[in-house]
């Protein structure tokens, strides 16, 4: 299929909506600790929330089974959609603790509203309830996909404590950190609506591999947005992860190709925790040819991904997965391209 042009989320606002009323009803309904749901159910309230996993998931069920929505099969998506929103929120909650971010989506973070301690309490308790979620699809591979995404978000604070460490980090050491961050979310929202409806093994599969390419994707752009990019991408201050000395694979990049005197400089500042200006340090990230060379792999594996769409039966749903995929780009900072 023809790559489409990037349009914004903005795109899929009906669509996000929708999720949003899944997700809202379903707190309401099943959600049991009356002492946490009032702050749960504002921090859910946000109008800046893309939706991605959820979207993921609704438009793979939909290019795989059809537009039918009067089956009980439909009724089921609207759990995997929940869950998977409410597990991708609750694992912000608390990073937002450990990282000390202050703003999520344009707003005070959750522990800044209401406390280190409701903040933990919540992302904990959300947690759980993702899990008591699943289990009314009544099928043991949709839960098992998800005890995967729960197991991999419940030990990334334990795996990035390194990301900071003293010493230089190893691509395996961040792609496993990034398979637990995020493309194990992004596998499970694809997948399990593949599962769902008792797709063959081929096309769950395909759509494993895709939601794999695609949080892959999604991270690696962020960690570039982090670096270059503006509060209007991040939904949170830019340059954080330089400020904090988090590692990623510009930073190992960036360590590997510098001169003699970048290589000091980063050495110092990541290693030894001297003191440089966020601004020397970004420059010399991208004068290595570090996020150049992070760009071009994020978008690689845009194309692997959107390559696996074009295996799918044309339909409004797998363009809508190529216009969502599209999204991942990096047009705003096109003198990084060159």
């Amino acid at each position: 299929m023809q790559a489409i042009a990037p349009v914004g989320y903005s795109f899929f606002k009906d669509d996000q909506h929708r999720i949003h009323d899944w997700v809202i009803k379903i707190i309401n309904e099943h959600y049991i600790d009356d002492s946490l749901k009032e702050m749960v159910l504002s921090f859910f309230n946000n109008a800046q929330a893309k939706k991605i996993r959820p979207l993921i998931t609704y438009y793979m069920f939909k290019a795989i089974h059809g537009e039918n929505e009067d089956t009980e099969a439909f009724q089921k998506l609207k759990i995997l959609c929940a869950a998977s929103e409410i597990s991708h929120n609750a694992s912000l909650i608390i990073d937002d603790v450990f990282d000390k971010d202050i703003v999520r989506r344009g707003k005070p973070a959750f522990h800044v509203n209401n406390g280190t301690f409701a903040a933990l309490s919540a992302g904990y308790n959300l947690s759980t309830f993702v899990f008591d979620l699943i289990t009314k699809t009544g099928n043991i591979d949709i839960m098992q996909e998800t005890s995967k995404v729960g197991a991999a978000l419940s030990s990334v604070l334990y795996v990035s404590k390194d990301l900071n460490k003293k010493s230089k980090l190893t691509r395996d050491y961040f792609f496993d950190l990034l398979y637990r961050k995020t493309s194990a979310s992004f596998i499970c929202s694809a997948k399990t609506p593949a599962i769902l409806g008792n797709g063959n093994d081929e096309i769950i599969q395909l759509a494993h591999k895709f939601g794999e390419y695609f949080g892959i994707a999604y991270q690696l752009r962020d960690d570039v947005l982090a670096i270059i990019g503006e509060i209007s991408d991040l939904g949170k201050p830019p340059q954080s992860d330089i400020i904090n000395r988090f590692q990623s694979l510009i930073t190992i990049e960036a360590m590997e190709a510098a001169d003699e005197n970048q290589s000091k400089i980063l050495n110092e500042y990541y290693l030894d925790h001297k003191d440089y200006s966020v601004e020397e340090i970004k420059n010399i990230l991208i004068q290595t040819g570090a996020v150049k060379s992070v760009i071009d792999l994020t978008l690689e594996y845009v194309k692997k991904a959107r390559e696996l769409l074009d295996i799918f039966k044309p339909s409004s749903s797998i363009e809508k997965l190529n216009i969502l995929l599209n999204n991942i780009n990096f047009n705003k900072y096109h003198q990084y391209l060159k």
